[in-house]
């Protein structure tokens, strides 16, 4: 980066408010001026969570390809079989929320292709506090902990670390982020324990 870049960096304004509420329309505000990260603070159904709590790692769905918007609960459902999830209402709850979330995601940003990624991991994927290189990220943990997220410059103060409940839903501006706008507030993986188990991570990003 050249000296003009960096002096133009400098002069542009800063986003880093997180909106949170338990309406999904919290989801839609991602475009409100000095907002960086809308959260939908849902709460998992708690025979859901206990479902996908005990499932044998094998059987968490892994997946990563870009779809159609309406043909992400279909890419769940083949992901599913393929691992071997048992059949029932869970796995039913599973894609069809997922699916719900691209269709928000898409109406929210405005896109007809999504990457949609499912991520079974028990080690840190993305230790250091980050931003995106994408539009926006939509980020849901549904078994294992919540990403974490804290302002940037403040990253090195453990008490300005926020985090993701399990189950939320979290929208956060990228650096492609389409305003003049720079995004302030970084984001990581969760540390893990060794009692931690398996993490599942939602991750869903606009495709142009």
């Amino acid at each position: 980066m050249n000296l003009v870049e960096t002096s133009f960096e400098a002069r542009r304004p800063v986003a880093r408010d997180v909106l949170m509420a338990r309406d999904p329309d919290i989801l839609d505000d991602i475009h409100l001026p000095s907002v960086a990260a809308s959260i939908w603070t849902r709460s998992p159904e708690p025979e859901f969570q206990t479902w996908i709590d005990r499932l044998p790692v094998h059987q968490l769905p892994e997946l990563n390809a870009v779809v159609p918007v309406h043909l992400a609960e279909t890419a769940v459902i083949a992901a599913c079989e393929t691992a071997g999830t048992p059949v029932g209402r869970e796995q039913d709850m599973l894609a069809g929320d997922i699916g719900a979330l691209a269709l928000m995601m898409a109406k929210t940003l405005k896109t007809d292709h999504i990457k949609v990624r499912l991520d079974v991991s028990d080690e840190v994927m993305c230790p250091k506090f980050h931003t995106d290189n994408v539009q926006a990220r939509l980020l849901c943990s549904y078994r294992g902990p919540g990403t974490e997220y804290v302002p940037a410059g403040a990253k090195a103060d453990p008490s300005h670390i926020r985090k993701v409940a399990t189950g939320a839903v979290a929208l956060f501006r990228g650096r492609a982020w389409p305003d003049s706008e720079q995004t302030g507030l970084l984001h990581r993986s969760p540390p893990m324990s060794a009692t931690s188990g398996a993490r599942l991570l939602l991750v869903i990003d606009p495709v142009a």
